[in-house]
């Protein structure tokens, strides 16, 4: 979409309804002076905008529209704070943070589990779940089902880190 057309056309019908209130305000009330007054500005500074000769001013003068400092007091109002622009140092990280994070969720989905690509050999899993290599799915399950009951960090005696390796565990054995 043509952001600056748009603008342009909303001008123009700022403009028009100016026009129509200073006609009015002539011929019927002054009052439609008063109202006409806001509709003409706002339609010059959508006009200004949409021109680019709010962009090319503040080109040539970037320090007088810059924010202020923290208790600068200066251009910005409000004690605004300084303009960091759209790609802070920290929001850069947290997005690739989010990123990894997507990206890893991505590989357990295609790849398999997270215990396979960590490289959990299927005789270290068997250990952790006290079972024989070669067992049933479904003494994989008993067994894991038991295991998990003590190793959940929910429970009295329970640790995460015990409760990851018996889940990553039971996803090698299980698959």
């Amino acid at each position: 979409m043509n952001r600056d057309g748009l603008l342009m056309g909303i001008a123009a019908v700022f403009i028009g309804i100016t026009a129509l209130m200073l006609i009015a305000g002539i011929v019927v009330s002054p009052f439609f002076l008063l109202v006409a007054a806001p509709f003409g500005g706002a339609a010059y500074l959508l006009w200004y905008q949409a021109s680019g000769k709010l962009a090319e001013r503040i080109r040539a003068n970037p320090a007088g529209y810059a924010r202020s400092a923290r208790g600068g007091g200066g251009p910005g109002g409000f004690d605004a704070g300084p303009f960091e622009g759209r790609f802070t140092r920290e929001r850069t990280n947290r997005q690739q943070a989010r990123g990894q994070d997507r990206r890893r969720r991505q590989r357990a989905r295609d790849g398999g589990s997270v215990a396979q690509q960590s490289g959990l050999s299927k005789s270290a899993a068997a250990d952790i779940l006290d079972v024989d290599a070669e067992a049933d799915a479904e003494t994989v399950k008993s067994a894991y089902r038991e295991r998990v009951k003590t190793a959940h960090p929910d429970a009295p005696d329970g640790d995460e880190d015990e409760f990851k390796s018996v889940k990553a565990a039971y996803e090698t054995l299980g698959k």
